[in-house]
């Protein structure tokens, strides 16, 4: 919803030697586990060199690591929830020149930058960040706000915020709103640029003490996609409004779709058959 506010909190992500002993035992656990379900005729043991080999690239590969330990978990938090992602930082030069330019303007600010649509977004940024065939079926809706470096409103189908950081590009969102029937979608693509002063990648947490949580489904789409459905309600000016919030990460970015419903537009069994619709449709 429009009055809900996310607090952001951003920290560094290092690979410590704890980390790494978890990764060496998670994969030899997955490797045993794999060799003691096969039949015994057909039982194939990895070398102990090889195995040896694809842990230490994990070790120290930096992209095979980010890869590895992308991840997203949800957590209560002071009646609300928090949710953190630990997802691959984007390089500053894979951003377009224009999007580099903008935030050496801004300084530290933050500015909006509006489209006709999610695929205009992307063929700005150079990047294909995630595509949905069961959301063009929808009506687009219009997206809008002032940031700071904003000298008027800004309302589109589709609109980036860009967060600059010392003038480099430092957080980029991707918004979209659609409608079906009653039920009215927001979605929410996160991108964090790299810091070129960081060793490492910096992790994202959402906080949302606004609404009540009631509870979260993991939700796995047919391609695979792991989902976290949080469900949550919100009284506005006397109205209970239920929230279903997908969270996951999808090519390096940090999604967040969902939608809001009261009894009076649309159950929330509609509701959440049709957020389930949209996550199937992404790949």
């Amino acid at each position: 919803m429009e009055s809900k506010k996310l607090e952001r909190v951003f920290d560094r992500v290092r690979l410590s030697r704890e980390r790494e002993d978890a990764i060496l035992a998670d994969l030899t656990k997955k490797h045993n586990e794999e060799v003691s379900n096969m039949k015994q005729t057909a039982r194939r043991r990895v070398p102990a060199a090889a195995l040896a080999a694809a842990v230490l690239a994990i070790v120290l590969a930096g992209t095979a690591v980010a890869a590895y330990l992308s991840r997203l978990t949800v957590t209560p938090y002071e009646g609300g929830y928090k949710v953190r992602t630990e997802a691959k930082n984007i390089p500053q030069e894979s951003l377009p020149a224009d999007l580099r330019e903008r935030a050496a303007a801004l300084g530290g600010k933050s500015t909006h930058l509006p489209f006709g649509s999610w695929d205009e977004a992307e063929a700005y940024l150079g990047r294909e960040i995630a595509d949905n065939a069961r959301l063009d079926q929808m009506t687009k809706g219009e997206c809008g706000g002032i940031a700071s470096g904003d000298t008027e409103a800004v309302s589109a189908p589709c609109v980036i915020l860009l967060s600059a950081h010392k003038g480099l590009p430092d957080i980029i969102e991707v918004h979209a709103s659609f409608r079906e029937n009653l039920c009215h979608f927001s979605v929410e693509a996160v991108l964090i640029a790299k810091n070129p002063l960081l060793d490492g990648d910096k992790a994202i947490g959402f906080t949302n003490t606004l609404a009540d949580l009631t509870g979260t489904e993991i939700y796995v789409t047919p391609s695979g996609l792991e989902t976290t459905i949080v469900t949550s309600q919100e009284d506005v000016f006397g109205t209970v409004y239920t929230n279903y919030e997908a969270q996951f990460i999808l090519n390096d970015a940090t999604f967040r779709v969902g939608t809001s419903v009261n009894e009076r537009q649309a159950s929330g069994e509609e509701a959440l058959a049709l957020l389930k619709e949209v996550l199937d449709a992404y790949e």
